[in-house]
């Protein structure tokens, strides 16, 4: 791959792009449900600990690993023989790929609520619609039942019902499959063909959508958690947010839950960041950017924190329940909030519209870095590609085919329960850290840090917190690593949705799924020391 000054000719491009990139679902969609399942408040201390303590000196290390050889992650690699180019990359392409496959269908749902929310009354404010149930209960009413609900009887928000009933259309499990979602496949392939035409030209010309895209949403977010703030009851969400309950942190997999939140939000361990790092001039200030990159995300999943549990406190109180019971688990609950909270606004339609639209072209931002990233490791890693006219625009056409295929078992009325299995295991977890103790092991212990440092001082100068650095990438941050894997194996619990218990197969595969992530590098390493 020939790079040249003019990929990073301004700063702020690679700025932006590795925000819009890191600052994007995670933080609106994932964290929020995270922090609700972990106890609120508590979840922000380890989380906050773990972006300092781990987050920042890693993105430090892939930036200035990609920045100092510009040459991609294959070639990159390629100078450390015990983890040769194509095995660590192999690694880090697969979860790149597993990841692909399954944010684009949060992008599927998200284009649902957009269409959605061109109508005359928004589908989610009533109790009216043909998937609406008897339990339902209208948050729009200024009574606390609507539809005949007593208070003896199940209350359930008609945003919930929206979200269960009418966008997954769901199963009761996995076992139970059943048909495509014909409107989410809709969704799917135009995402999909709209992707090809943004990222077959390079980052080079993606990097300049950024600019809109990697700032509107938080601006839409901060409107949305002002209105949420005001809402009666929001205090009693704010409450669970604000205050931990200090008890909680004796639980580990509240730690683990936060660490592997940190790494998916900020993208370490995947070579991501390494890749986005190698456009960059040589000059680029990589210690300043990951200073802002990592508070920009831990002060966007702050602020979308507050806009959920302001609207989980409103919803307790109008349904007269408890915050643990006012939503269902998982990977929903924003679904259920923040549209809640957006029909509360003046002109809601209009405020709906624009959220959804924003956050859609959020989600682009990650999505098709990634997809850009695939596209380079196959040119990279192969002179038979390479040489091909039209290369890159056929590859990104079979890899955009490829992950609609992959995504087509998630859109079905049993799709969450496989997007669930992705999501837990494919793009987080403890193949996540595994992959960072290798780039840790690999740069700081087999490449070495005095040979790396040279190189820093060759790009930036001298580096303050040269000594700290130097200890949290040789012993802390393999620690934190090894720890992690340690304890997500010794405090194995089995996957579940809710209520809803996944079956011995599917646990299995889920597991499969996470090993197949990294078990090039082990593998590999071995024959490399048995030869």
């Amino acid at each position: 791959k020939n790079q040249n000054d003019n990929h990073g000719k301004k700063s702020i491009d690679f700025l932006f792009s590795t925000s819009g990139y890191c600052i994007g679902l995670g933080n609106l969609w994932r964290f929020p449900y995270l922090c609700f399942e972990n106890g609120g408040g508590a979840f922000l201390i380890p989380y906050l600990l773990f972006t300092c303590v781990f987050a920042i000196p890693m993105v430090i290390l892939e930036t200035s690993f990609g920045q100092s050889f510009r040459s991609g992650v294959i070639r990159s690699w390629k100078i450390i023989p015990i983890f040769k180019g194509t095995r660590i990359a192999f690694a880090q392409m697969v979860a790149n790929l597993y990841a692909s496959s399954s944010y684009i269908i949060i992008m599927t749902w998200i284009t649902k609520y957009l269409v959605s929310s061109v109508s005359s009354n928004l589908p989610w404010t009533s109790c009216e619609n043909q998937w609406n149930t008897k339990h339902c209960v209208s948050l729009l009413s200024s009574h606390n039942s609507t539809n005949n609900v007593t208070l003896f009887e199940l209350r359930i928000s008609a945003a919930e019902e929206f979200w269960s009933h009418e966008v997954l259309g769901k199963s009761r499990g996995l076992e139970h499959v059943g048909s495509l979602r014909p409107d989410l496949v809709l969704y799917l392939s135009l995402i999909w063909i709209s992707g090809y035409f943004v990222t077959f030209k390079g980052i080079k010309w993606s990097s300049k959508v950024f600019y809109v895209t990697a700032t509107l949403p938080v601006v839409l977010i901060i409107v949305v958690t002002i209105r949420g703030c005001t809402l009666d009851g929001a205090w009693e969400g704010l409450r669970f947010y604000l205050y931990p309950d200090l008890s909680k942190l004796m639980n580990f997999k509240v730690w683990i839950t936060a660490a592997e939140q940190v790494t998916y939000s900020i993208a370490v361990g995947n070579g991501m960041l390494l890749f986005l790092a190698s456009f960059n001039k040589r000059n680029q200030n990589f210690c300043r950017d990951a200073l802002i990159i990592a508070a920009a995300n831990a002060v966007t999943s702050f602020i979308s924190g507050l806009a959920v549990f302001s609207s989980l406190g409103f919803l307790a109180t109008k349904l007269n329940t408890t915050m643990a019971a006012v939503a269902s688990f998982g990977p929903g609950l924003v679904f259920i909030a923040y549209p809640q909270s957006i029909s509360l606004l003046p002109f809601p339609q209009v405020w709906s519209f624009l959220f959804f639209l924003i956050l859609l072209l959020l989600g682009f931002d990650s999505q098709f870095v990634q997809v850009e990233y695939l596209v380079n490791f196959f040119i990279d890693g192969s002179k038979r590609i390479r040489s091909r006219r039209w290369n890159r625009e056929i590859l990104v056409a079979l890899l955009c085919l490829f992950n609609f295929l992959i995504g087509l078992s998630m859109v079905t009325e049993g799709g969450i329960y496989v997007f669930e299995i992705f999501n837990r295991y494919g793009v987080a977890g403890w193949c996540i850290f595994l992959l960072s103790g290798c780039e840790l092991v690999a740069i700081s212990w087999f490449y070495g840090l005095d040979i790396h440092f040279k190189e820093i001082e060759s790009m930036i100068g001298t580096t303050r917190g040269k000594f700290l650095l130097k200890m949290s990438w040789k012993f802390i941050s393999p620690v934190i690593c090894m720890v992690v894997v340690v304890i997500s194996f010794s405090g194995f619990k089995l996957l579940r949705i809710g209520s809803y218990l996944y079956p011995p197969w599917a646990q299995c595969l889920a597991h499969l799924v996470s090993v197949s992530t990294v078990i090039a590098i082990p593998v590999y390493a071995v024959y490399i020391k048995l030869k």
